[in-house]
């Protein structure tokens, strides 16, 4: 699960923590009707049901329900004259989900194979027929690639309605005018490209009923010239050649050696590096990339996807949640558009989007939430109801205009259209099923809150909606770094049905096997989540369900003991099935080990560690976890340890512009397969990608200065030329079909043979990543200018992303600088043991007067300050 997806969720389920933590459990709110007994089929004790045995009774809603503690007791064999029709009439009978038996659900078409039918919408149905299709598209609708190499393609098909449909037979693949090999039947096909070609054609075509639908390809020869490298630029989420990028060649030493400007069709052509050095593109719609080389050894033949930059533009959904339930308790739940995949760096506005505070009553007291901007929240008996949604996507495909006078081809180039899938997860959370206990000192133990709401899911419902398009345009103040996502009268609507037969009940409750836990800064992590999601050709990854486990007692390799669970180490699951036209689609866990120890250590980063779980062909429901899912690892080590000098001159240990490994190598227990990736984000969220395979790591990459006219993104982009905060991952990328299981390292993605980086979120299995942020220092004593204070009184000061000591792993220390009286000089090294990140310094009785200045300056551990400067002044007063 990817940290704003975690952190969106945690909004919602924080609120109603803080609600009941407020005071004593609540009752259901005031104004409120409440079922009688008196009426037909309510009841108050079990005794009133038909048969305490079969029945009990719901005090949520004073109606009896049928009661199981077993499959069998939800038979007919079992009930008798109480059997329940819905659980005859399907053909996987009904399960005892929670005491409650509940109708059954498939998830695969193989569990409807025995009566000839297939799984659709969570139910065994008749198979759709391909003559109800009135309109198909091909993804990847546009495919360039070097001669040999193979790419595969699959279809997506409506009715004549508008709605998905999922057709089990009746497709059939064809090449067009010879310039792919290849063929076949069913929802994907396989092509070889054959035949070199400078113009981009119509050549691979499917067909699916009585429609047909097409994708194009532009086929390069395999001979590149000798001693010259050929590179090959694409956008990533489109497949369509930038051309104008600024190709790099750069030594060693990060000196440029060569440059060149792709043409239109993408291509650009330079002389060959012959020895170490790196390759880099920029292009200024675009994130920067950086492949680190190896020259005569390495690859003459690179493609290389730059990800469009995720701010110049915004665009989306809006809408809200219908149909929900109108019982007693909160009605919740999170909405969003499908992310490309579970690795990729996504922008984190872009995720979470922006927040909203809500003001509201309740027994007469004013109440305040904040609330992502894809939360919806509704509390009975108050004035609480935030129902607008809304979600921002990212720029890609869109296979029709959606703005007069603009074509789809003309909208992909600019960035203004994108096609994604909208989903949402919503139910209720009962007001006391929450207890006051997770509130604790003031905080909020947020893996507790997420570890005890996960039963509760059994109330929630998944809605998909596969296609929607939306439109992209310019975002205000993105250029001077505040950009203003305030206005989203452009946002496709769409909403979201929670009808029964529009959304899906997260009906598959199972526990998952975690790998022991990874640490970070000699800690385990304390944290693991489970996204449960299908992965939608052309679509994304598209969330249906989740899990959480703390491990805090005791803090050890494993996860927390769960309620209902046999063991330590296994992680409760709840999922709904695809559906609504995404069925068929692959199912992901997602597994995301984390550390909470940014949130109570100001100098740590952001750690986590993630496998990504590719083999369940069908969803199980194992409630008591008899046979869990097991997730191969290990995890992945957190990529502690580098470093980068952003300025050309050595210093820090590190020559000029230089990212590498500075622990020792052995302490960098990785496998020798893992690639690196370096990200530089700037204020802007304008990136720099930088890749290196792990050997190359205590070397690492010299970056060359970026060509004029472009920002140079390893900087902040204020007015003080701060650092851009960097980010690393380590990541395990393996192969797929007939050598699936097979490493693929940097020069096997980069090289122009059909495994290449647009397909890292498919390939990856298992990453880490560490957040390191940018050094900041900050005072906290005495909080403001002008200030008086005694000599010999202690100031603080605070920083953050930075660990203060001496140690090798140690970032340096504090220096306080006097101006203004006597020149006086003082280091500190010891932070505070609270994780407030605070540093404090006894003023020296020597220097006192008026608008003396004390300048905290962050050095690094040899004494030099660290450029840019990281530095916060104070004017004070010192009085004798």
């Amino acid at each position: 699960m990817n940290p704003p997806l975690r952190l969106a969720l945690c909004a919602v389920l924080l609120f109603s923590s803080l609600w009941t933590g407020c005071g004593s459990e609540l009752e259901p709110p005031p104004g409120v009707p409440q079922p009688t007994p008196e009426e037909p089929g309510t009841c108050r004790v079990d005794q009133d049901c038909p048969d305490p045995g079969l029945f009990f009774c719901d005090t949520v809603t004073s109606r009896c329900q049928a009661a199981c503690r077993t499959q069998a007791d939800c038979t007919s064999s079992k009930r008798g004259e109480h059997r329940i029709a819905t659980c005859d009439a399907n053909p996987l009978g009904c399960r005892c989900d929670n005491s409650r038996c509940v109708e059954a659900l498939c998830s695969a078409d193989a569990e409807c194979a025995t009566s000839g039918q297939v799984c659709r919408d969570g139910r065994c149905a008749a198979p759709p027929a391909a003559s109800a299709v009135a309109e198909c598209r091909v993804t990847p609708d546009f495919v360039m690639g070097r001669e040999g190499t193979s790419a595969r393609f699959s279809v997506l098909a409506r009715d004549g309605a508008g709605q998905p449909v999922v057709v089990p037979s009746g497709v059939t693949w064809e090449a067009v005018e010879g310039r792919v090999e290849g063929g076949g039947t069913g929802l994907e096909a396989s092509f070889v490209l054959s035949k070199p070609t400078d113009e981009v054609r119509e050549a691979v075509r499917a067909r699916v009923g009585g429609v047909t639908c097409v994708a194009r390809v532009r086929v390069l020869g395999v001979a590149v010239e000798a001693g010259r490298m050929r590179v090959g630029v694409t956008d990533e989420l489109t497949g369509r050649p930038i051309s104008g990028a600024v190709v790099v060649t750069a030594d060693e030493l990060g000196a440029v050696t060569g440059t060149a400007s792709t043409d239109e069709s993408g291509v650009a052509s330079l002389a060959a590096l012959t020895g170490a050095g790196s390759v880099s593109v920029f292009h200024a719609d675009f994130a920067y990339l950086t492949v680190a080389h190896e020259g005569a050894g390495g690859s003459r033949d690179l493609k290389l996807p730059l990800r469009r930059n995720p701010t110049d533009r915004y665009g989306g959904v809006k809408g809200t949640f219908r149909n929900m339930s109108t019982s007693l308790d909160m009605h919740a739940g999170l909405s969003g558009l499908s992310s490309p995949d579970a690795v990729s760096e996504v922008s984190a506005s872009l995720l979470v989007g922006p927040t909203r505070r809500v003001s509201f009553t309740s027994g007469g007291q004013a109440r305040e939430a904040t609330l992502p901007a894809g939360a919806y929240v509704v509390l009975p008996g108050t004035t609480l109801a935030a129902t607008d949604v809304s979600a921002r996507g990212l720029a890609g495909v869109c296979d029709v205009a959606l703005e007069e006078g603009v074509s789809a081809e003309a909208a992909m180039a600019t960035g203004a259209c994108g096609t994604r899938t909208a989903w949402a997860l919503g139910g209720d959370i009962p007001l006391n099923a929450l207890s006051p206990s997770v509130v604790t000192g003031g905080g909020v133990d947020v893996g507790q809150v997420l570890a005890r709401t996960i039963p509760l899911l059994r109330t929630f419902s998944s809605s998909v909606v596969r296609d929607v398009r939306y439109r992209l345009k310019e975002t205000p103040g993105a250029k001077d770094g505040a950009p203003n996502y305030g206005d989203p009268s452009h946002f496709a609507t769409v909403d979201h049905d929670f009808k029964s037969d529009r959304s899906m009940p997260l009906g598959f409750q199972f526990a998952l096997r975690v790998p022991a836990l990874p640490k970070y800064r000699g800690q385990w992590m304390d944290s693991a989540a489970v996204l449960g999601a299908a992965r939608v050709a052309g679509r994304g990854v598209v969330p249906l369900g989740l899990g959480m486990a703390s491990n805090t007692n005791p803090a050890d390799p494993n996860t927390d003991t769960q309620a209902g669970l046999p063991a330590a180490g296994l992680v409760s699951v709840r999922m709904a099935p695809t559906h609504h036209g995404i069925e068929g689609s692959p199912y992901d866990l997602v597994v995301t080990a984390s550390s909470s120890a940014a949130s109570n250590d100001a100098t740590a980063g952001a750690a986590s560690s993630v496998l990504i779980h590719r083999t369940l062909e069908k969803l199980p429901f194992d409630p008591r976890g008899s046979t869990p899912v097991v997730v191969s690892g290990p995890f992945l080590p957190v990529p502690e340890g580098f470093r980068y000098n952003y300025t050309r001159e050595a210093g820090g240990g590190l020559e000029g512009r230089q990212l590498r490994y500075v622990l020792a190598p052995e302490a960098l227990e990785l496998p020798g397969s893992t690639v690196l990736r370096g990200v530089f984000t700037n204020r802007a969220e304008h990136g720099w990608v930088v890749l290196m395979d792990l050997a190359r790591a205590p070397t690492g990459v010299r970056l060359p200065l970026p060509p004029e006219g472009f920002e140079d993104r390893t900087y902040f982009g204020d007015v003080r030329g701060s650092r851009a905060p960097f980010g690393m991952q380590a990541l395990a990328v393996r192969r797929t079909g007939t050598t699936a299981g097979a490493p693929v390292e940097l020069n096997g993605l980069v090289e122009a043979d059909g495994v290449d980086l647009n397909r890292l979120g498919e390939l990856t299995v298992a990453y880490s990543a560490l957040e390191y942020g940018r050094p900041l220092v900050t005072w906290v004593e005495p909080a403001e200018e002008g200030q008086s204070l005694a000599k010999g009184s202690t100031v603080k000061v605070r920083v953050r992303a930075f660990r203060v000591g001496s140690g090798i792993t140690d970032d340096g220390y504090v220096r306080l600088t006097f101006s203004g009286c006597q020149a006086l000089e003082m280091r500190e090294d010891v932070v505070d043991s609270q994780g407030r990140g605070e540093v404090e310094f006894t003023l020296p009785g020597t220097c006192t007067g008026t608008g003396v200045q004390l300048t905290a300056t962050l050095v690094d551990t040899e004494g030099v300050p660290l450029t840019p400067p990281v530095t916060s002044t104070r004017t004070l007063t010192l009085t004798p």
